[in-house]
C-alpha cells in the first residue's frame, strides 16, 4: 500500500471521499505526520522480520581494534556479527556495553555499538587484530522507511494498521468520542501482526525440532 493509498483510505473514513485531490494541502500534511507517527509506533513494537538486513564489508587497512561505520538505517543488532578477522578464521562476536568494559580481558572477542541515529552508529571490535581484507558481516534490524512521497510503499505486513491508527490520532486530537474504538481496532491489528511474527509457519514447524513446551502443549500459546 503506497502513502497515497493510505491517504485515500483515511479520506474515505474521515471525509467520506476517497479522492485525495480533494484533501487540502494542510490536511494532507497533517495526516502524513500522523501516518509516520503510526509507522514509528509499528517499528518499535517488536523486531519485525521485514526490517531484517545484513551488512557486509571488508576492512581495507589494519587498525588493531577496528571500528566499522554501520549503515545509515541501522537500528539494532539482530544477532552476533560474524568477523573473518585474519582472512581465514570466522568467529561470532557477542555484543557488550561500554560500561561493562572492565569485565572483559583484552583478548575477549566482543563488539560494542557506539553512537546514535543522528551521528550514525559505529561497531567497535575488540579481542582481535583486523588484517587488511578482513570481512565483517553484521545482521541487524533497520529503521522503517519514512512515508514521505505519495509513491512510497509501506513495509508493514498489514498497512491497514496505518489507516486505523492515523484516524485514531485525528479523532483523539479533535476529542472525537469515536477515538477509543478506532484505537482499539488499530491495537487489535498490531497484536495480530505481532502474534504472526512470533509463530512459525507450517513449513518451518514441520522441519524443526520442537521444544519440550511445544511437545507438551501443542499449538497452545500462553495468554490465549
Amino acid at each position: 500500500m503506497t502513502t497515497d493509498n493510505v491517504q485515500s483510505r483515511i479520506a474515505a473514513l474521515i471525509d467520506q471521499d476517497e479522492n485525495t485531490s480533494n484533501v487540502s494541502s494542510t490536511d494532507y500534511s497533517l495526516r502524513l505526520n500522523y501516518i509516520n507517527q503510526a509507522n514509528r509506533e509499528w517499528e518499535e513494537a517488536t523486531d519485525w522480520q521485514v526490517l531484517y538486513k545484513e551488512y557486509n564489508m571488508n576492512i581495507s587497512t589494519s587498525t588493531g581494534n577496528a571500528s566499522v561505520v554501520l549503515p545509515a538505517d541501522f537500528r539494532r543488532l539482530a544477532s552476533y556479527p560474524l568477523i573473518t578477522h585474519d582472512g581465514a578464521t570466522t568467529d561470532q562476536f557477542p555484543e557488550s556495553k561500554g560500561q561493562e568494559a572492565g569485565l572483559y580481558n583484552s583478548t575477549d572477542k566482543r563488539v560494542e555499538v557506539l553512537g546514535n541515529s543522528y551521528d550514525k552508529y559505529t561497531l567497535r571490535v575488540f579481542g582481535v587484530d583486523m588484517v587488511s581484507g578482513a570481512s565483517v558481516k553484521v545482521p541487524y534490524f533497520k529503521s522503517a522507511i519514512s512515508l514521505v512521497s505519495p509513491a512510497n510503499v509501506s513495509e508493514i505486513p498489514n498497512p491497514e494498521f496505518l489507516v486505523k491508527r492515523t484516524v485514531a490520532y485525528l479523532w483523539e486530537a479533535r476529542e472525537d468520542g469515536r477515538f477509543p474504538q478506532m484505537k482499539g481496532e488499530a491495537d487489535r491489528i498490531l497484536a495480530n501482526m505481532i502474534d504472526r511474527e512470533n509463530v512459525f509457519s507450517v513449513a518451518s514447524t514441520d522441519s524443526r525440532v520442537k521444544t519440550s513446551d511445544e511437545i507438551r502443549h501443542g499449538d497452545f500459546r500462553w495468554g490465549e
